[in-house]
């Protein structure tokens, strides 16, 4: 029964629409990342694209996708 509840509580982490760019990953909360972080990988890349280009950009919309997909995870757990 236990068992169950955790495998219930992980499938609400994943998520194929999140790495567009990587089609093998789909966990929102733990995936490789190309940088040093793997928690939270969709979001950390995209703020880390971002960070350098201007506030309205396509990049910082990214962001506010992969925020948006971390929220959806969490609330749905």
């Amino acid at each position: 029964m236990l068992n169950d509840q955790l495998m219930l509580l992980e499938r609400t982490f994943l998520n194929p629409r999140a790495f567009p760019e990587e089609r093998y990953y789909s966990h929102v909360l733990w995936a490789p990342r190309t940088g040093s972080v793997v928690t939270f990988p969709g979001l950390s890349n995209a703020c880390s694209r971002a960070r350098d280009t201007a506030s309205g950009s396509e990049a910082w919309a990214e962001v506010q996708r992969q925020l948006s997909i971390v929220v959806t995870a969490l609330e749905g757990a």
